[in-house]
């Protein structure tokens, strides 16, 4: 506990146990538990030092008796957990996010669309999805290889990011398919509409600057190749509604089609209600 806390060992006896972690009540539950069922294991507790330095740690705890089997109090262990703790996290990122972009991945978006349409039914605020799919994306896969589609999928997710709010969801879907959520636009369907093609049409305007893309090859001298790729966008509002996730997502998808028929380098709003 004196290295958990920074306290000495004088400080620490006599003090109350709870006040060195960061979640007192919990700690506090801890105790009664272990008093209650007379053990305690893998009970995951977070300490703080005076710093404010923070170490996650798995208490374990028994009570124990004198000779004559009376009580004298709660004997506990608590094991540093934080690299463990770190590791988990690491793989639940790993699993929710694109390992090239780092953006949230199909299986995270699902998760942000769901509590995306929960919120709008509570607020009745309008929210809208993008789907963004890059125009000419292939041919430069083709002549330089996947390393060059790789860095340009990598600067088109940080353009996008750009375009938006910090509150918007940003996810790649697969391959050069992007989709963005703008949530909680506003309670009347022209301005949210208009607010929506607005962030549309800036997310166009963005994704159709040259790209000027800079690797290494091994052995050889570093390669630089200028490519324009466009994006056709298909957007659709979407409110408190019986509509699913499939809905939005095909919808959109639906408008993102049509803005490329139409040559791409568009946007094309669905409208559910037409």
């Amino acid at each position: 506990m004196a290295l958990l806390t920074g306290c000495t060992r004088d400080e620490l006896i006599g003090a109350p146990f709870k006040n060195y972690f960061t979640d007192p009540g919990r700690a506090e539950d801890a105790i009664r538990l272990v008093l209650t069922k007379k053990k305690v294991t893998n009970y995951e507790l977070t300490a703080r030092d005076r710093e404010g330095r923070e170490t996650v740690v798995s208490y374990n705890a028994t009570t124990f008796y004198d000779r004559d089997r009376r009580l004298q109090g709660v004997f506990a262990a608590a094991r540093d957990i934080t690299e463990r703790k770190l590791a988990e996290k690491q793989i639940l990122d790993l699993a929710l996010h694109d390992a090239l972009t780092r953006l949230p991945n199909r299986r995270l978006l699902t998760e942000r669309l769901g509590q995306t349409m929960a919120a709008g039914k509570r607020s009745g605020r309008f929210s809208a999805l993008m789907f963004l799919d890059l125009d000419h994306f292939k041919p430069l896969n083709d002549t330089h290889g996947h390393h060059a589609g790789d860095l340009l999928l990598i600067e088109v997710a940080q353009r996008i990011i750009s375009c938006v709010r910090g509150v918007d969801v940003v996810a790649r879907f697969g391959g050069d398919e992007f989709v963005v959520i703008l949530s909680e636009l506003g309670l009347d369907k022209a301005p949210s509409t208009a607010q929506l093609l607005l962030v549309a049409e800036k997310l166009r305007a963005a994704l159709d600057k040259a790209y000027v893309l800079t690797w290494h090859q091994e052995g050889h001298a570093s390669v630089t190749v200028e490519h324009h790729s466009t994006a056709s966008i298909g957007a659709v509002l979407f409110q408190d509604n019986d509509s699913s996730q499939d809905d939005v997502l095909k919808w959109a998808d639906l408008a993102m089609y049509q803005a490329k028929e139409a040559g791409g380098n568009q946007v094309r709003l669905h409208d559910p209600g037409v």
